[in-house]
């Protein structure tokens, strides 16, 4: 017989310990199916995810994250970002693997569906100016996944370089880090706007996070503006 808390039935399958993501996986799917959760409203699933990201353990967000990613994926709206950041907002979402890990699955499903992506591109851009690093790292992982493909979404580009524009001016090592994913993503078919990019804000770029940028550019143009990148952040007397 089915446990009738579906919280309580989880945590009991998940059991104590550290599993690998695909037997977490294949517990949350057979939870799910047990629950004959996929006979009910999409957002009921939602509202279990997000109690799901309330709890302590990391088992139960990376169940969350399942949950939301790859079983309720074709279901997320941009009405559910005011939940996801909620979430980072009340600290549920602090640790760099969940983050990343949320912002990949199921921000991305998100931006990825083309129904509505637009609107979703657009409300997630405004998590720039959040208070927390995370909510503001997740938007550039999230981007990071339509970054490769430049303009041919219309809008993305200008999206990330905006994001990047706000963010750039922390000095939290996650900020930087994750700015430097998305725009070397971005460069792989905007090279120019990235390169535009990097000499007008490289002054505020940790060296790592400059070397991220480029990395994938031309030698040539990398040597160029990691040159650029010394000559700037170089305190001269």
């Amino acid at each position: 017989m089915v446990n009738r808390d579906p919280i309580a039935d989880l945590h009991r399958r998940l059991g104590r310990g550290t599993r690998p993501k695909a037997k977490l996986r294949a517990i949350v799917r057979a939870w799910w199916s047990d629950h004959g959760f996929a006979d009910h409203p999409a957002s009921v699933g939602k509202r279990l995810a997000l109690a799901l990201l309330e709890r302590k353990a990391i088992e139960d967000k990376v169940a969350a994250i399942i949950v939301l990613g790859e079983l309720l994926g074709d279901q997320l709206r941009t009405a559910d970002l005011t939940g996801f950041a909620r979430a980072f907002a009340r600290r549920h979402l602090e640790d760099e693997v969940v983050v990343d890990a949320f912002a990949t699955t199921v921000l991305g499903a998100l931006v990825e569906r083309e129904p509505g992506r637009a609107d979703a591109i657009r409300s997630l851009t405004q998590w720039r100016t959040a208070e927390t690093v995370w909510q503001r790292r997740a938007v550039c992982i999230a981007l990071a996944r339509l970054a490769p493909q430049g303009d041919g979404i219309p809008g993305i580009t200008d999206a990330i370089l905006l994001v990047c524009s706000t963010v750039v001016w922390s000095h939290q090592p996650l900020d930087q880090s994750a700015v430097g994913s998305v725009l070397r993503e971005l460069a792989r078919a905007e090279p120019v706007c990235v390169e535009a990019f990097f000499r007008r804000y490289a002054r505020l770029m940790s060296k790592p996070c400059a070397r991220q940028v480029v990395a994938g550019l031309p030698l040539t143009m990398r040597t160029e503006l990691m040159a650029h990148h010394r000559r700037v952040t170089t305190i001269r007397r």
